[in-house]
Order: C-alpha cells, then sequence, then structure tokens
C-alpha cells in the first residue's frame, strides 16, 4: 500500500479544502502526487408523501449556471449526526417534518478526488413544519412526482445528479419493486 509522505493544503476555503499530497508506492521506486478535495460530509433525503410521491426542491447551483431538481440535501455540522442533519435539511428546504426516517445507504460521491461522503434516508409521514434556507440558498418551488414516474425518469437520464439517482433506485428496489 503507497504511503503518504508529503502533505500541504494548497487551499483553505469554507466549503471545502485542497490537500495535496505526495506518496512513495510500497516498494519505495516511485513517487507520486495527489489532490483532493476534503469536505464535511453530506446528508441527502428521498422525502416520500403518503400518496407515494416524492418531495423534489428546485434550486439554483452557481456552478452550474441552472437550476436543478434535487432531492433534500445539505452539510452535515461538525459533531452532528448523520440522521439529525437528514431532518433539519429537509424541514430547512422543504418545511415538511418527517415523522419516520430511516438510513438507506451511505457512498462516496467521487472518491478519485473528493472524501465528500454522503448519508442517504428515507423519510415517510410527513408534516408541515417552517422552511428556513440559509442565507446562500436560492431554492424555488417544491415539486412532487409519483415514484413510478421518478423511475421512468432515471431511466431517460432526467436526473442530472448522480447520487440522487442511486438513492430514488435503491429505494426502488429495496421497497417498492419487490
Amino acid at each position: 500500500m503507497p504511503k503518504i509522505i508529503s502533505e500541504e493544503t494548497k487551499y483553505q476555503g469554507p466549503r471545502f479544502n485542497v490537500v495535496q499530497r505526495i506518496y512513495e508506492d510500497e516498494n519505495n521506486q516511485k513517487k507520486y502526487v495527489r489532490d483532493s478535495v476534503e469536505l464535511l460530509p453530506a446528508a441527502m433525503v428521498l422525502p416520500i408523501t403518503e400518496n407515494n410521491e416524492v418531495v423534489f426542491i428546485k434550486q439554483f447551483r452557481e456552478v452550474l449556471g441552472k437550476e436543478t431538481m434535487e432531492l433534500p440535501a445539505g452539510i452535515i455540522e461538525v459533531g452532528e449526526e448523520p440522521i439529525v442533519a437528514a431532518k433539519r435539511e429537509l424541514e430547512e428546504e422543504t418545511g415538511l417534518i418527517a415523522g419516520k426516517i430511516e438510513p438507506l445507504t451511505e457512498v462516496f460521491s467521487s472518491c478519485g478526488y473528493s472524501n465528500e461522503k454522503l448519508y442517504m434516508f428515507y423519510a415517510k409521514d410527513l408534516s408541515l413544519g417552517k422552511k428556513r434556507l440559509d442565507d446562500d440558498e436560492h431554492i424555488g418551488d417544491i415539486v412532487k412526482i409519483p415514484m413510478e414516474e421518478c423511475i421512468d425518469l432515471v431511466k431517460k437520464n432526467y436526473f442530472e445528479h448522480a447520487n440522487q439517482n442511486v438513492c430514488l433506485m435503491l429505494y426502488y428496489l429495496k421497497y417498492v419493486a419487490k
């Protein structure tokens, strides 16, 4: 297994850091560089209504320069449990409170260059709470789409977020398609 021989933070920002590491291979013959984007973990929620509809938010993403349809998600604060973050993000972004919230899976979103870990949950027994957006969030409409239609949209590559496609399909395969 390669070993780290040096490490330097190249950029430190409010949302992520970029760290450069120099590695040496297991035979001590070759050195190579890897840059990594280091982030806090995040939680994503698949909210499902009593009518088996999935609740999405439309959110403007500066990096893409457009609005995308997304499942509620956000950063897990230092010391916060993933399920607590999931409940918080659901209410902040949609104004919904989950009567039931269960873990679905955990994934690394892009382990070739980032350590970002995403905890996925599904939520049911939804009731109204209070929407509380962060100052820098630009969330528009809330959209409800029947689960079966969501699966068709995943097949058509409609949703642009790979992580939410994983979340939708995993839930569908585990709990709906039996």
